[in-house]
């Protein structure tokens, strides 16, 4: 398998804010830049652009005074986090996809190479009588 030498980038759009009450909401769209990655045999994530959206929220604690400017740096933090870990669940899917489907390839082959090597030991054998 090749794997090139980039790695998994998210790109984040211009975030969108909506305040109601003492609660302010950014909603971040990003896109999830996968490096291609190649086998004859299993294809692990294609080299694709996925975009996904976020929504990230900040409510202003009761005893507080409202800040506009940090709800909103508060619920964007709060969006971009919720983006990595959507993007890392996603991965460490594919990864054990991955990996269980080169382990069942594995388990075939032993079997047929246990089997090859009995039958031409016996072939082996047979001709050496």
């Amino acid at each position: 398998m090749y794997f090139n030498g980039r790695k998994i980038k998210l790109s984040f759009s211009r975030a969108k804010y909506q305040t109601v009450g003492n609660t302010v909401y950014c909603t971040l769209q990003y896109t999830v830049n996968v490096p291609g990655s190649y086998s004859d045999a299993i294809a692990i994530v294609p080299n694709d652009k996925l975009t996904y959206t976020v929504t990230g929220k900040a409510t202003c604690n009761g005893d507080d005074v409202f800040n506009k400017q940090l709800g909103r740096e508060i619920a964007n933090a709060r969006a971009e986090a919720k983006a990595y870990k959507q993007v890392q669940t996603l991965m460490n899917k594919q990864v054990k996809d991955v990996i269980k489907k080169y382990y069942d390839m594995v388990l075939e082959f032993d079997e047929k190479s246990d089997f090859i090597q009995k039958h031409n030991a016996e072939y082996v054998a047979e001709l050496s009588k």
